[in-house]
């Protein structure tokens, strides 16, 4: 029996674009020229398109994204081949889920400002700029299991779910 997956929201070719852009760690200028919205206008539309999938913030948008099958890849600027901790993991996990600083330090009993610097060394290990590059590279990367993301995300690594038949 196959692991069900949340159903993907029926997101427009400019809405999958634009949630790849994100996924990818383009600026807004950039992001800008991709998708044709106007420089200014980027982040109001990408909180939209964050709301539209449901998620929490920008970087849950990317892991949902990597997870969906939307954003295949994502942009790796000099990853430094070091593994990450047991509690660096615990850190990814609850940013891949669209928890910001204040959220991990509570729930992981931490300091806020130990959660920054976790942070920090996590997107330094991977080799990305932004939490959305690391949420999508944690998904993708199998670092996390799918659970991370929310309720109805079984606990699996997506290199552990079938393989689609079909692409969008």
């Amino acid at each position: 029996m196959p692991t069900p997956v949340p159903v993907k929201p029926d997101l427009s070719d400019a809405d999958v674009l634009l949630l790849q852009q994100v996924a990818r760690g383009a600026l807004r200028g950039e992001t800008s020229r991709a998708t044709g919205i106007e420089k200014a206008k980027v982040g109001a539309a990408v909180g939209a398109l964050a709301t539209k999938v449901g998620a929490k913030s920008r970087f849950h948008a990317s892991a949902l994204g990597a997870a969906w099958g939307l954003v295949t890849d994502v942009h790796v600027m000099n990853p430094t081949g070091k593994s990450l901790s047991a509690r660096h993991v615990e850190v990814l996990a609850c940013l891949v889920g669209g928890e910001g600083p204040a959220a991990i330090a509570e729930r992981l009993g931490l300091t806020v400002n130990t959660v920054k610097t976790y942070i920090q060394t996590i997107l330094r290990a991977l080799g990305v700029r932004s939490r959305e590059q690391a949420s999508a590279a944690a998904v993708l990367a199998d670092l996390v299991p799918l659970r991370a993301l929310g309720a109805g995300w079984p606990n699996v690594k997506l290199s552990e779910l079938p393989q689609p038949t079909g692409t969008r």
